[in-house]
């Protein structure tokens, strides 16, 4: 019996999940903080919204008109007594207290607290950590895409979207002809992918889009596979991943299969071969002999993650995105660089950190963590040439998950405010704030040029860059369009150009720029988006996992009761049948 379905609303009313505190706190952040800190809420409240600048200064900025009379002072214990009554130098009987001084006061104190050192977190081990670490859960539904079936189309050929298999909205592909109305489990395409694969509830395998390097599965290239096929293998899949031109599947088993382009050794089987046409099993070095239970692909190269929470990567390590602490460069002519690429699976254990906040100290480069061998990762993500990963969930609840970035760091996207390349692991200083006590990160999403976390309250922090226009967010945002709300985000995801995310209150948006209609807004309206809009044909639809690619995007819609199936009939359809043309010209 599925739970109780909440309203479905676009406006919600301010509750406990409203942000109420600088970096995305809501008022039950609030208050677990100040149980901790054994002080009242108003004066963590005030703390907070200070941000750095003293109490004092705080209620003085805020004094205009009617409202300008001074507050009394507000209780504090320990040591934050003098934060809270600190005056910065000012008399405040004195006529003498203009705005200037009241700014200069402000700077100077926070010129001084930025010499602070994060304090550090206590060492976990692998006894510390929730394991086993699981397969990527996500209710079972129904598949829809948006954006085109043409996948040799896509980001080549410029034309207008007019026919049929140009799907502008969220439409159920196959749901009938391909998959006999079975429930699919896991969706999985990249942004840097025109090829998607999908597992169905018995652990079925099916993909289609661009074939030209075996990418899908068949044992043979051709330009465009059109709609979902079955890869006939004898093992259940749990997991799925896919690069610009390879894929992984990961079997019940832990064994991980990989097909496609092996250029750089982004398939992880021990040879650096041009092409891999049939599935081949991946090979480990300093494997633990866990199962493997998730995989991410960037655009040439891969990481596994096993159920003990240990990391894996190969292929290409032109911008350190293997996480194995240099990119192996070295002249193959007078004029020709090449890079030591990965042909097979190596564990990556380094994890690295910027204790401190000061400018000499971001200056030096960072330094591994105390616990680095005992670090445990729960969730990972690859965008075109970085990776994200948050830590595994953590016995302690008092503790947030730790979050690290590694790769090529161009537009922000490794949340370091810097745009440097990393190497190895490290850790992101933003989701260290007592904020993420209470709401700790849980999962890591990528697009191409940038990243996305999703936190316990239905949170999502941004940073990189997914248009082409526009300034780049150096380090995590808060999307306060979706939380100023009150809305919960159960599913995200980012592909080429685009962001997408979904409520549980049956709200999806999407933003960026979606020329193959991956944005889902429908045809006739515009192509795209600065800012968070709604995919009006998903309205009151309950997304359970979304999957950004290159030029299109895949939905898991929830089918479990009978106002699931209503709204599902107002959604697009498309069957072989329809599209029985385009189908025959790919198929000779």
């Amino acid at each position: 019996m599925p739970p109780a379905r909440k309203r479905r609303s676009r406006n919600q009313s301010p509750s406990t999940s409203e942000i109420v505190a600088p970096g995305g706190g809501t008022q039950a952040d609030v208050d677990k903080l100040a149980k901790n800190l054994g002080m009242e809420s108003n004066s963590v409240s005030a703390i907070l919204n200070s941000e750095g600048s003293g109490v004092a200064s705080a209620r003085r900025s805020r004094s205009s008109g009617a409202d300008a009379t001074e507050s009394a002072p507000v209780a504090a214990s320990s040591a934050w007594a003098d934060f809270m009554t600190d005056d910065d130098g000012l008399d405040k009987d004195s006529s003498k207290d203009t705005a200037q001084q009241a700014d200069e006061g402000t700077v100077a104190k926070r010129a001084k607290t930025a010499d602070i050192d994060i304090a550090p977190k206590s060492e976990v081990t692998g006894e510390g950590y929730v394991l086993p670490i699981t397969f990527k859960e996500a209710k079972p539904g129904v598949l829809a895409q948006t954006g085109s079936l043409d996948a040799k189309m896509v980001g080549r050929i410029k034309r207008p979207l007019v026919e049929i298999f140009d799907l502008q909205e969220p439409t159920l592909l196959g749901y009938e002809s391909i998959f006999d109305k079975q429930l699919v489990s896991v969706i999985a395409t990249s942004s840097s992918a025109c090829h998607s694969i999908v597992i169905t509830a018995d652990g079925s395998a099916y993909s289609w889009g661009r074939n030209e390097s075996g990418q899908c599965g068949f044992g043979e290239t051709s330009a465009c596979v059109p709609v979902p096929k079955k890869i006939e293998h004898g093992s259940k899949f749990v997991a799925a991943a896919v690069g610009k031109s390879h894929s992984i599947l990961v079997a019940d088993d832990g064994v991980c299969y990989a097909v496609g382009l092996n250029k750089y050794g982004q398939c992880g089987v021990n040879s650096s071969i041009e092409a891999i046409l049939g599935w081949k099993k991946c090979v480990f070095s300093g494997a633990t002999g866990a199962k493997i239970v998730q995989a991410g692909c960037g655009e040439n190269f891969s990481v596994l993650l096993d159920s003990e929470g240990f990391m894996y990567s190969a292929g290409l390590g032109e911008f350190g995105q293997l996480g194995n602490g240099e990119t192996g460069e070295y002249f193959i002519a007078a004029n020709k660089i090449g890079f030591g690429n990965s042909t097979k699976f190596e564990r990556r254990s380094v994890f690295v950190h910027k204790p401190g906040t000061s400018m000499e100290e971001l200056r030096k480069p960072p330094v591994p963590m105390p616990d680095s061998d005992n670090i445990r990762i729960g969730s990972i993500a690859c965008g075109k040439h970085h990776t994200i990963a948050v830590e595994a969930p953590l016995k302690d609840n008092a503790a947030s998950q730790r979050v690290f970035t590694w790769g090529g760091g161009g537009y922000g996207v490794l949340g370091h405010g810097v745009q440097v390349d990393q190497y190895t692991p490290q850790l992101v200083n933003t989701f260290l704030g007592p904020l993420f006590q209470s709401n700790s990160p849980t999962r890591a999403c990528a697009g191409a040029h940038c990243s996305l976390v999703l936190t316990g309250n239905g949170h999502v922090y941004y940073f990189g860059k997914h248009r082409s226009v526009g300034e780049a967010t150096m380090r995590p945002a808060l999307v306060d369009v979706l939380a100023n709300n009150s809305h919960v985000v159960n599913a995200l995801d980012a592909g080429g150009q685009t962001v997408v995310c979904s409520t549980t209150n049956g709200v999806t948006v999407s933003w960026g720029v979606g020329q193959a209609g991956e944005l889902g807004y429908g045809a006739g309206n515009p192509k795209s988006s600065a800012k968070p809009k709604f995919i009006e044909k998903l309205d009151k639809v309950l997304i359970t996992d979304v999957s950004g690619g290159y030029g299109h995007t895949l939905f898991l819609i929830r089918d479990e009761d009978e106002e699931d199936k209503k709204v599902m009939a107002n959604i697009a359809r498309i069957e072989t049948g329809d599209i029985e043309a385009f189908i025959k010209k790919w198929s000779k």
